[in-house]
């Protein structure tokens, strides 16, 4: 059967289906400005993310597209198969352009580095959700920063996960004497939002790992992977 022909059997019913079955519908997506929890996930079969020179492809990547207008990243985490990232959006398409040029910026140096000539990094849909009371950005800055934790590949209890942006962040309530901070410009954006900029409300534990978030009751479907 040719490509036309598969491509064109796949309507009706199985197109239904499909859309039924989505984990992330589109009513999640944030139509409102402020901040919103974004998870990217890498299509199954590539390299893992958490080793020394992934992070360092990443951080690179983060740091080149961390802000354009209206988009500001201002936290994020690797995972191995992951990125979870706190974002400062002005609207649903601000929102939508900053990540496009983000994930793209990060596909290529991935591919790059993994020695693929081409071919997608990120699966075709993402979660993404406006977190906007103040407890719902604490929760969310606590998840994305000490999401290893909850995965079990990070265990200190005095030490930021490294492979995230908890080495640049002030607002930790523990007082790590041995961290070195890196002296290298911050692979994120300062943030603007009256929450995320008010040093009280910033004050963090490093082992706080909230639960329940809506990422969790809506995992990813790897069927809508491109």
């Amino acid at each position: 059967m040719g490509e036309r022909a598969r491509t064109s059997s796949f309507t009706g019913n199985n197109m239904k289906n499909l859309k039924s079955r989505s984990s992330v519908p589109h009513s999640a997506r944030p139509a409102v400005r402020g901040v919103c929890h974004v998870v990217l996930r890498v299509r199954r079969g590539l390299p893992w993310l958490r080793t020394p020179k992934t992070w360092r492809v990443l951080e690179r990547a983060f740091r080149a597209g961390k802000e354009k207008h209206g988009f500001a990243l201002v936290q994020f985490s690797v995972q191995g198969d992951h990125l979870h990232l706190l974002i400062e959006a002005e609207d649903k398409t601000a929102l939508a352009r900053g990540l496009q040029g983000l994930t793209i910026r990060i596909a290529k140096n991935l591919n790059r580095f993994w020695r693929r000539r081409r071919g997608s990094v990120f699966a075709e849909r993402y979660f993404a959700r406006a977190v906007q009371t103040a407890k719902e950005i604490k929760r969310a800055l606590a998840y994305v920063l000490n999401n290893a934790h909850k995965h079990g590949v990070w265990s200190s209890p005095t030490t930021p996960d490294p492979f995230s942006s908890g080495r640049w962040y002030t607002g930790w309530w523990e007082s790590f004497a041995s961290l070195c901070r890196p002296l290298r410009a911050p692979p994120v954006a300062e943030a603007r939002d009256m929450y995320l900029s008010m040093p009280s409300f910033r004050s963090l534990s490093v082992a706080f790992v909230p639960s329940g978030l809506a990422c969790e009751r809506e995992p990813f479907d790897p069927r809508l992977a491109l």
